[in-house]
């Protein structure tokens, strides 16, 4: 049994999943559906020991959309059944009754993660404002609102249609879903590490910082479990205070503390009310109303609040690059431009220059030609990928003859260098890429190992079907490798390595940047590994939704 194939390319797709075969798909889906229904019993239990059933707050919901999101069609199995057994043995209905709810309580979180796979930010989900946005209509809008609908079919299906009654049944399944969502499904992300999400510093934290998170979550707990509270005409105010602090950790700690956080409070605040405890116990409206009210502004808050920042942070720093890409581009562009002026004038002067002269004049502009031509492609590929706007040209792709033709473009270069280009007999597969850029990315890696290694050293290319799936492209070298400090910058656009050997190698440094963009663009990626005096390895993956094998493996 092979990991089902993905409809399209997944980004919270974990790696052990990736490459853990049918068995680990098996036991993720087994898991999924074990914590469905070990909450749906949590939360049914605590919600009918106080005289509300079924559960106003659905938390099952979060582990339906989490799983969506990280397995997509490879989870409905496990979201299903958690989802029958726990409507079939909680509360007791018809057979097929329960596999309608259970069929649309799947179908809604694959929906909606479908819908944030497309929309899915290049940043990161919790990176932008847009990606928040996206997170928030597709997991609390509409996968619950599919879901509503399922139940409130179920429930009225084959009895005289009373839209009222049918609009009060979807309203509260939908209201249920999506306060369980919001409540423990971001931070179920984050936690996972499905979604990475703003890191917060990069220094360990500071007694300060967890002395505060841990304040925060006493006091939250406090509140919501404190019967009398002085000044009892506004204790109901008290616990929006939390949005501060709760944004002080999410700018200060992290996105994941700080979601944490709001799911802690989310929990206690909806288990105090429940109990007739806590600062909601004063007539002002609804209780568990002011609990949603609450969990909504302390996560939108915090989503919000990071988002912009993130959004911030990432213009200063374009700025930056920016600044840098105009002072290294006009020289990088004034060099070739000076030779073909000078040479130009030299030979528009109308003195007598021998022949052999000027034939040497004719192929440095020649060169110096081609040198600017392919620095203003260059930047062209860059800011395409960049503003988003490369458009790949899909076709099938064989891997055999790619490898080939890379290694046919190099192959001059390497004779010059006197480096043996090998390359072991890749696999009988094909991907659904753009070709032009398969190569582009290849022969910048070839360019790159054959400039970095020394006459008599060896380049090879190998090319592996991972056990996902997954294709892995590597080129492989000998060379002078990458210290650490410099490997960490290889990707920044006209950064170029300058340590020991590498100082004289010519380059704009756009390559690696351009090829990474290429990659990502396929929904892969393309990560480097070397070590000092022992060569560098340069893989570029493509995910296994794009392979297909053109003999009988499979």
């Amino acid at each position: 049994m092979s990991a089902p194939a993905q409809p399209a390319v997944n980004p919270w797709l974990p790696r052990t999943l990736e490459t853990g075969g049918g068995s680990v798909w098996m036991l993720g889906n087994l898991a999924v559906a074990a914590g469905y229904f070990a909450l749906a019993m949590i939360v049914s239990r605590f919600f009918a020991a106080y005289g509300l059933f079924p559960a106003p707050i659905w938390l099952p919901a979060s582990v339906a959309m989490v799983a969506a999101m990280a397995g997509g069609l490879g989870a409905a199995p496990g979201i299903y059944v958690g989802a029958f057994v726990a409507n079939f043995v909680l509360f007791d209905p018809p057979v097929a009754e329960a596999a309608a709810i259970a069929a649309t309580n799947t179908a809604g979180p694959l929906l909606g993660a479908a819908l944030l796979r497309h929309w899915h930010p290049r940043r990161g989900l919790f990176d932008s404002f847009s990606g928040v946005v996206a997170f928030l209509v597709s997991t609390t809008l509409v996968a619950p609102a599919i879901t509503a609908l399922g139940g409130a079919t179920a429930l009225t299906i084959g009895k005289p249609f009373d839209g009222a009654l049918f609009y009060e049944i979807w309203l509260g399944w939908w209201l249920s879903d999506s306060g369980g969502t919001l409540f423990l499904a971001a931070a179920a992300m984050l936690w996972l590490g499905i979604e990475k999400g703003q890191r917060g510093p990069a220094e360990p934290l500071a007694p300060r910082e967890l002395l505060v998170w841990t304040a925060v979550a006493v006091l939250a707990i406090l509140l919501f479990l404190t019967r009398e509270m002085p000044g009892a005409a506004i204790k109901w105010a008290f616990p929006f205070l939390l949005v501060v602090p709760i944004a002080w950790v999410a700018l200060r700690m992290s996105l994941r503390a700080a979601l944490t956080l709001v799911s802690l409070v989310a929990i206690v605040a909806s288990a105090g009310t429940v109990a007739g405890v806590g600062p909601f116990q004063t007539g002002a409206g609804n209780s568990l109303q002011l609990v949603g009210v609450l969990v909504v502004l302390l996560a939108m808050t915090v989503l919000t609040i990071v988002a912009l920042v993130a959004e911030r942070r990432s213009a200063e720093t374009a700025s930056k690059v920016k600044s840098m890409f105009l002072a290294t581009a006009s020289h990088e562009l004034r060099t070739p431009l000076n030779t073909i002026i000078g040479l130009s004038s030299l030979l528009g002067e109308g003195r007598a220059h021998p022949p052999e002269k000027i034939a040497e004049y004719a192929r440095d502009i020649e060169r110096s030609g081609e040198h600017l031509l392919a620095l203003i492609d260059d930047l062209l590929d860059l800011s395409k990928i960049e503003a988003g706007r490369f458009d790949l040209r899909e076709t099938q792709v064989d891997v055999g003859e790619l490898v080939h033709a890379s290694l046919g473009f190099v192959a001059a270069q390497a004779r010059k260098r006197e480096i043996r280009l090998t390359a072991e007999p890749p696999p009988a597969i094909s991907v659904q890429a753009d070709r032009k850029a398969l190569l582009q990315i290849l022969l910048n890696l070839l360019s790159n190992a054959i400039k970095f290694t020394p006459a008599g050293g060896s380049v090879t290319v190998v090319a592996t079907r991972e056990a996902g799936g997954w294709l892995a492209l590597a080129v492989r070298d000998d060379g002078i490798g990458i210290d650490p400090a410099a490997l960490a910058r290889v990707f920044t656009p006209f950064e170029r390595v300058r340590e020991g050997g590498a100082r004289d190698v010519q380059g704009t440094g756009l390559g690696l940047a351009i090829a990474r963009g290429l990659a990502e663009l396929h929904g892969g990626s393309l990560t480097i590994d070397s070590e000092p005096g022992r060569g560098t390895k340069a893989t570029l993956r493509l995910p296994a939704g794009r392979v297909r094998a053109t003999d009988s493996q499979s």
